[in-house]
């Protein structure tokens, strides 16, 4: 079998209401996919992290990725991923060139399994059935206070979902301590909540919210800190009671490895259409496991990153939770001619070979750009 193009999909939803987390506004959804085509008529769906970047995304897939792969086996998935890293070190390691490293390598396990039969999560290993999701929302909006807070995490809850994830780091420490407040009571002794921060804190302000989290028994504490100032999370994470989660942010095996190493981190956490496609992050969780630690794969984009991060946390036996976010945007509940919800509470790959996915082409044909 031979790669014989890569096709690029460029695709963009405004949402009605623009959200904001703690570092950034969030006034679209971008998705950038590939199709990766054979001479056998297999064609493999990837995705790779596209905010604010689709056009240089595709530039840089087209002009520096694609020579290297036409021509080549796309079974041969290590080899493809050696190639491209190193053939791109000079320029690449972070940012843009990850991201479709990223998108080739989620195709090439979606060939790989077509041409097996076999759902990419059992081809890894498939150490569970199913993930528990937890609700990742929260988010900042104009017109949102805390009366509209909590009704919004009642309606996760009334949904079925016992873990709940909420943003903060936009507003001032006093603010955020009143909302975890306010969601910690909403949610009583039945629900757990998450905290993520998205890299905005110095380390005082990150300690004295560590506090608050403490006396709200927050289940975690993510990305307080931005993962350039790696010594400040190690001082964090072992001045404080709550887990310390992270860093999604910080690309590659090579990029967490010595977050896990040096305990700057309790638990791992990954996106497999950032950090390098299904193969390295399920790399970073397997550095996660040899140090104990568990890993949450992170999950903020279309329907192919859900399906390929859920494929690389089954495959994992330190991989319990899955992040879910439930944001207007049909680019993850329409993108395909099926979707990946939760039912009795937990959430599964699917079944059919591959990722298991079909493009539906009324949804890529109305937002494509």
């Amino acid at each position: 079998m031979k790669i014989t193009s890569i096709e690029p999909i460029k695709l963009r939803f405004f949402p009605k209401t623009p959200l904001k987390d703690g570092l950034a506004g969030i006034p679209s959804r971008e998705v950038f996919l590939v199709q990766v085509h054979t001479d056998e008529g297999i064609v493999g769906l990837g995705e790779g992290f596209a905010l604010g970047m689709m056009d240089s995304l595709e530039a840089i897939t087209m002009e520096t990725l694609a020579p290297m792969l036409i021509g080549a086996d796309p079974l041969k998935i290590e080899h493809l991923w050696t190639k491209m890293y190193l053939g791109t070190a000079r320029y690449g390691r972070r940012g843009i060139m990850m991201a479709a490293i990223s998108a080739v390598d989620i195709a090439l396990w979606d060939i790989l399994g077509k041409s097996t039969g076999m759902p990419v999560y059992r081809l890894l290993g498939a150490a569970h059935d199913s993930l528990t999701p937890y609700a990742s929302a929260g988010y900042y909006m104009d017109g949102k206070g805390l009366a509209e807070l909590r009704a919004e995490f009642r309606g996760y809850k009334e949904q079925g979902f016992c873990v709940m994830k909420m943003k903060v780091g936009a507003a001032s420490p006093l603010e955020d301590a009143r909302r975890i407040a306010a969601v910690r009571e909403e949610l009583g002794d039945d629900g757990q909540l998450g905290v993520d921060a998205n890299n905005a804190w110095d380390y005082p302000t990150a300690l004295k919210m560590a506090r608050v989290c403490e006396e709200q028994d927050v289940l975690f504490l993510e990305e307080p800190l931005s993962s350039d100032f790696m010594q400040d999370s190690i001082r964090l994470a072992a001045s404080t009671d709550v887990p310390i989660a992270g860093y999604e942010t910080n690309l590659t095996h090579y990029g967490m490895r010595d977050f896990i190493a040096q305990d700057a981190v309790d638990i791992v956490q990954t996106d497999a259409i950032w950090t390098g496609g299904i193969t390295e992050a399920r790399r970073v969780g397997i550095l996660a496991e040899s140090w104990g630690k568990q890993m949450i794969p992170h999950f903020s984009a279309g329907m192919v990153s859900l399906a390929a991060n859920i494929s690389v946390g089954m495959s994992l036996p330190n991989v319990r939770l899955m992040e879910y976010t439930l944001d207007e945007n049909p680019l993850r509940s329409q993108l395909c001619t099926q979707s990946i919800v939760m039912q009795d509470g937990v959430v599964r790959a699917f079944e059919k070979p591959g990722l298991g996915l079909e493009l539906n082409q009324d949804t890529v044909a109305r937002y494509r750009v």
